[in-house]
Parts: structure tokens; sequence; C-alpha cells
């Protein structure tokens, strides 16, 4: 089984994240799988961004699901990011989940690569945001559903999320896809997998979660693992000792080319 590398919120050491640029980079590093961050704007329209409230105008912070998508787009999120020194400037606005899709698969097309790439979507949800950040479980799990049919690439299209109840719901209503719980705290290991009351195909914890017995644990369940947010060479190795099926990483740069750890 090939040791699985995914692109976390695209490539975002070169480019800032959850933008198109990102995301095709990922395809030009040879990614086969990019993950990205769902949220929802007020005219129901999944927009592709890791947080609910973003700065609209000098120093106001608004949340996307109070604005139409039209004003969000309006706003530039092309800046880089202290945090990756190689990330380039670039004019970008928040995409559309459907951007994402079309710019993607053009861009493998011209590679050479017709359907090489994964997507796998974090739909972010809050049980005390509720009609607040996002729509409930059910209205919310029910667009993303849409949209994924209406790509025509449910194939390829995982979703997961750290809200149990999404992935219930969207499970209830789209048993055939693949689902993955993302893992912050032991909290939630203790609870599954009476919680979400399935097994996900994926369970992904956080980097400093991960052991070998956990590993174990969950592979025994008939669930596989990836661990994030794994960026470090020694993470990387040292993850797959542990025998996780692959890691989100902001570098696959790194990880792919990484003695040991690609062409496995």
């Amino acid at each position: 089984m090939t040791f699985e590398i995914q692109a976390h919120r695209g490539a975002r050491a070169f480019y800032p994240e959850n933008t198109l640029q990102a995301f095709c980079k990922a395809v030009d590093l040879g990614c086969c799988v990019i993950e990205l961050d769902l949220n929802v704007s007020r005219d129901l329209r999944l927009v592709v961004a890791h947080d609910p409230r973003v700065l609209a105008g000098g120093s106001s912070m608004r949340s996307l699901y109070a604005m139409s998508y039209d004003e969000v787009a309006l706003l530039d999120c092309g800046d880089p990011s202290p945090d990756f020194p190689l990330q380039q400037r670039v004019s970008a606005v928040r995409p559309e989940l459907r951007e994402v899709f079309r710019a993607v698969e053009a861009r493998l097309r011209r590679a050479g690569r017709p359907g090489g790439m994964i997507y796998n979507l974090e739909v972010k949800s809050w049980p005390k945001l509720d009609g607040v950040a996002h729509p409930p479980p059910e209205e919310y799990a029910s667009l993303v559903i849409r949209q994924i049919a209406a790509s025509g690439l449910e194939r390829r299209v995982r979703i997961q999320s750290f809200d149990a109840r999404i992935l219930a719901e969207a499970k209830r209503l789209s048993p055939d896809l693949c689902y993955g719980l993302l893992v912050e705290d032991r909290a939630a290991l203790d609870a599954f997998p009476e919680c979400p009351g399935f097994v996900p195909e994926y369970v992904n914890p956080r980097l400093d979660l991960v052991d070998e017995s956990l590993v174990s644990r969950l592979h025994s369940l008939g669930a596989k693992v990836l661990a994030w947010t794994v960026n470090r060479p020694e993470d990387m190795l040292r993850m797959k000792r542990f025998g996780v099926d692959g890691l989100i990483t902001d570098h696959p740069e790194i990880a792919l080319h990484l003695p040991g750890l690609a062409g496995v």
C-alpha cells in the first residue's frame, strides 16, 4: 500500500493557504491528495477557507456566514504568512469549492495526470456555533453532499471533520462516500467509535497523540490512520515507524522526497 502524503491547505510553503495557487502548486509537486477547509457563506456557497471569521476592511472581523459570496470575493487573501518565508505574494480570493475542483482538474490534465487527485475536505463546524458560523448539521452536510455530487468526483472526495455530528449526518445521507474523523484530544479517542456512531475509513489524530498502540487499536477497528500536521522530517519518519498510513503536512515537497518515506 502506498504511504499517503497530503498537502495541507495546498502547497502552503510556496503560496498562501487554501488558494488556487497553492492547490495547483501541489499538483506541480506531484501530490496525489490535497487537504482543504470548508466554510459557508450567507448564500450557502461553500467557501474554501480555514477560519470562519475574516478581516473585512481595516481591523474589523466578519463571519463568512454573515457575508454573501460576492462580498467574500472582494477580500484579497494573497498576503504571505510569516510562518512560511518562501511564500509568494499573489492576488487571490477565497475560492468556492467548485472553483478548486475546476482549477485542479484542469492543472492535472495539463500535467498529463487526469483524475490524479484525491480531495480531502475538512468541514469546519462547531456545536456551539450552529446558526452563527454555519448551518446546523443536517443542512450543512446536505449542502456538502450536493456539491460533491454535482462535481462528479465522488470517488475521489473524502469528508473529514472534528465535529462527529457532521460525519454522522453525511454518512446517513451518502453512505458510500469516504469519511475521516479528525482528533485533537484523547477524549475523542476515548469516545470512538460510539461517537460518531460508525467506524470511518480514516481516523486522523494530532501528531502528539500518535503512538504504536493507538495505530494498532485503530487498525484493529478497520480504520486507516493519518497524522497531522507533520512538518519535520524526523517526525515524518517516526510516524511511519509507528505504522500510520500517511501524513497531512505543510511540506509535501519534503515528504515526497524524504529517503525512507517517499515511494513506499
